[in-house]
């Protein structure tokens, strides 16, 4: 059984394991969400894409929903039952996959999945250490989005020796995340058996004590989210370049998110945060610059170049938001406010793709779209610029 403790953060071993435990349960994501069920309805007449697209929307409003109160359950009923029961979901229902092939098995597991992999989350936000929080959150982001990315392409490449002989792969990457889950020492902030009533209470107390946070951690996963239906049609279809072109596009931007994840990202715990603060104004308003001059540069060299651009500042942003975010929350509630946190965001990203299209529609044109994204940044950029220079400005005084 893994050993259970309330304290501030991992020891230097739990840490790395549970890395590992997350990249392991995002790699079965990636399989699942970003490969398995986009692939399906190319290999079957039985599978739809509304099928495929309605389970993978699901699971996204599960995983929202399920960050929502999933802090407060972890202190109700303890990691042990928590973790373990969500293992349970992701082991099962990917297992279902590989004996009921159906549309319904597909739906119910992906709903089961996003549920499952929630509280990992949680548990992994709020006990990184605060003297080393912006190397941490860089390594926890880049366990994330690597095991997102490589689970991805790893389904793909299965895809074409076999396209059913290889699903047991994702339940086996869950039950070997399952296992390491048994060398782990978890830690929360503190136990406390809460009403639901206390419960709601504290989830409207969290969100009015979090009011300033709420319109950037909602509209960056709007904003990017905007860009992820039209991406393809705008990199083919406007710029001109082949879709090898636009892999290797966004290969670029990965490389260069995962750098500054790995060795820019400590640099916010050496300078705190002057440091933390100019990240975010830059990032932001970098952000929109550089979506804006998509629009404006199509030749594939200087593309490929903001890609890297884009992804570098992508990689700072993320442990810098997050550091910013880390130093308004009560230490006694932390894995509440990481969940509630988490769940806005989710519902942001869920929301983009849609408002993305829609703009994409009414203006019979991608390039709105992106002029949308832009813009949501710009604000982001003067909004929490203008709340820096005022807080900085009282300090002073």
């Amino acid at each position: 059984m893994p050993n259970i403790s309330s304290g501030k953060s991992f020891y230097k071993k739990d840490f790395w394991i549970m890395l590992v435990i997350l990249f392991m349960m995002e790699f079965a994501r990636g399989m699942y969400i970003l490969s398995y069920l986009p692939i399906l309805p190319t290999t079957t007449a039985k599978v739809t894409v509304g099928i495929t697209s309605l389970a993978i929307s699901l699971h996204f409003i599960s995983d929202a929903l399920t960050n929502f109160v999933i802090g407060f359950l972890l202190k109700r009923f303890g990691p042990t039952i928590i973790l373990t029961s969500g293992f349970v979901l992701a082991f099962s229902s990917l297992a279902l996959i590989i004996f009921i092939p159906s549309p319904v098995v597909f739906i119910l597991s992906a709903i089961l999945l996003g549920i499952a992999v929630s509280p990992i989350w949680v548990i992994m936000l709020s006990s990184v250490a605060e003297e080393s929080r912006g190397k941490q959150m860089g390594y926890v982001y880049f366990s994330w989005l690597v095991g997102m990315l490589s689970g991805m392409i790893f389904m793909n490449l299965l895809f074409k020796l076999h396209p059913t002989r290889f699903t047991f792969m994702m339940s086996l990457c869950v039950l070997i995340a399952w296992i390491l889950f048994y060398f782990v020492k978890v830690q929360l902030t503190n136990y406390e058996d809460k009403s639901i009533k206390k419960q709601f209470k504290e989830i409207v107390f969290v969100t009015r004590r979090h009011l300033l946070l709420f319109p950037g951690i909602f509209l960056q996963g709007s904003a990017i989210g905007m860009l992820v239906p039209i991406l393809p049609t705008y990199a083919t279809k406007h710029m001109g370049v082949s879709t090898l072109e636009y892999t290797i596009m966004l290969i670029v931007g990965g490389v260069g998110c995962t750098i500054s994840m790995l060795f820019f990202s400590k640099l916010m715990d050496k300078y705190a945060k002057i440091f933390t603060h100019v990240i975010i104004f830059f990032g932001f308003f970098a952000y929109s610059s550089f979506i804006f001059g998509l629009t404006i540069l199509t030749q594939l060299t200087i593309v490929l170049i903001i890609a890297l651009v884009i992804g570098t500042i992508y990689g700072l942003l993320l442990p810098a938001w997050n550091t910013f975010m880390a130093s308004h929350i009560h230490s006694d509630i932390q894995e509440e406010t990481w969940g509630v946190f988490n769940s806005v965001q989710g519902f942001g990203t869920m929301i983009g793709p849609l408002i993305g299209g829609l703009i994409s529609e009414i203006f019979r044109d991608v390039y709105y779209t992106i002029y949308g994204s832009s813009l949501i940044f710009l604000f982001l950029a003067i909004f929490y610029g203008s709340y820096f220079v005022i807080t900085h400005k009282k300090k002073k005084a």
